[in-house]
């Protein structure tokens, strides 16, 4: 997969942090992500969470959580994708491989060195299947904070 570009409107993001590592988006915005597979659309509603950040604890040590505003779009884009959406009668967005190497793209894209990249990927293809699988009271409302729409292009 190769990610093109990613815009929000409006810009920029806005997040405001809630403790424990986590963020709640503060307005509502709308995200297009120009791919190799065709336009995402996301729309997140105020209240939508993230943590900025996959792979766990692997990773966490030597990759910051919050990163520059592109990082925290990709991050944010994949937390969308391991979230089941009401729009889409809870099912989610994309497949599982499929928003993975969304997350390894989007990061290069987002200036991430490659190894780092391909460690975040790593991390997630190993042990991201039970957060992909797995619903919790989290997810559960961020099921009904976003919208997804897949465009040709």
């Amino acid at each position: 997969m190769k990610v093109y570009s990613i815009t929000t409107s409006p810009a920029p993001l806005k997040v405001t942090p809630i403790g424990n590592r986590l963020y709640r988006v503060a307005e509502d915005v709308t995200i297009r992500v120009s791919t190799s597979e065709g336009v995402w659309v996301f729309r997140f509603f105020k209240g939508f969470v993230t943590n900025f950040r996959s792979g766990g604890v692997l990773v966490d040590s030597f990759i910051d959580q919050i990163g520059d505003e592109k990082k925290s779009l990709v991050y944010l884009v994949h937390d969308a994708i391991y979230t089941p959406c009401l729009a889409l009668d809870f099912e989610h967005p994309v497949s599982r491989l499929l928003g993975d190497q969304f997350l390894r793209a989007g990061l290069r894209w987002a200036k991430m060195g490659s190894f780092k990249a391909e460690c975040v990927y790593n991390s997630v293809r190993l042990f991201g299947a039970s957060a992909y699988d797995e619903d919790d009271a989290l997810t559960a409302t961020n099921s009904r904070l976003f919208t997804f729409e897949w465009r040709d292009r």
